[in-house]
């Protein structure tokens, strides 16, 4: 397992190296190791954004699909049992150019994120020089948050915050279906058990990220409404 993380950070290098040089141009500019964690991370996203476009349109067509199919996929379902049902609509999907994997296109915003996230991961996680450094209320950038105490228990916050505004977000957007809501829920709760323990620069690079996603879904409803309005 070792040996398989030092290869794939091995294979990260380059986008380590660069998001090294973003840090220390970030925080020379600002004076603040905080601030370019989120600097990083804004130029992350800005630098996705046109994969994240094209991972939003097939959202869009499989919810399309879906909606057409809905009707004659129940009625199967009322009418039908075992193999039969299962042929029936089997060819439903077929006529309609479908297959149940393309469902997982919902994930496609996080799949595209790992290559970056595990990058800033293994990056911050070891980066000397946020040792001790504070922002806001986190008082050791390259330690857990801790910033909740409750029964003289430290509970890392950002790990908690950062989750929740993912989930938030997926309960908003349009394009994703009920059944992508579960997966992503799924995904979310397993990726927070995760990062519970990283440090506070990995997470607010995360929680960034979040809400930057969330600023972008919410002013495109906010747009949507607009259109619908005028």
């Amino acid at each position: 397992e070792t040996s398989l993380m030092h290869a794939i950070e091995f294979l990260l290098t380059p986008i380590m190296w660069l998001m090294q040089h973003l840090v220390m141009l970030f925080q020379t500019a600002t004076g603040s190791f905080g601030l370019a964690i989120i600097g990083l991370s804004i130029v992350v996203r800005l630098a996705l954004t046109p994969i994240f476009r094209i991972a939003a349109k097939a959202e869009q067509k499989e919810q399309g699909v879906q909606a057409a199919m809905a009707p004659q996929i129940a009625e199967a379902k009322r009418t039908l049992k075992g193999r039969e049902q299962f042929e029936r609509i089997d060819e439903i999907y077929q006529a309609h150019g479908y297959h149940p994997i393309q469902s997982v296109s919902s994930l496609a915003p996080i799949a595209l994120q790992i290559p970056f996230l595990l990058s800033a991961l293994f990056l911050l996680t070891d980066l000397p020089p946020l040792q001790g450094k504070s922002f806001l209320f986190i008082e050791n950038l390259g330690a857990p948050d801790g910033l909740l105490t409750l029964g003289g228990i430290n509970i890392n916050l950002l790990p908690i915050l950062l989750t929740a505004v993912a989930i938030f977000e997926s309960s908003i957007r349009p394009e994703m279906t009920q059944a992508t809501r579960v997966r992503f829920l799924i995904v979310a709760g397993v990726i927070a058990v995760l990062i519970y323990g990283l440090p506070a620069a990995v997470c607010l690079y995360w929680l960034t990220s979040n809400l930057w996603s969330l600023g972008s879904t919410t002013l495109k409803l906010r747009n949507k409404t607009a259109e619908a309005v005028g």
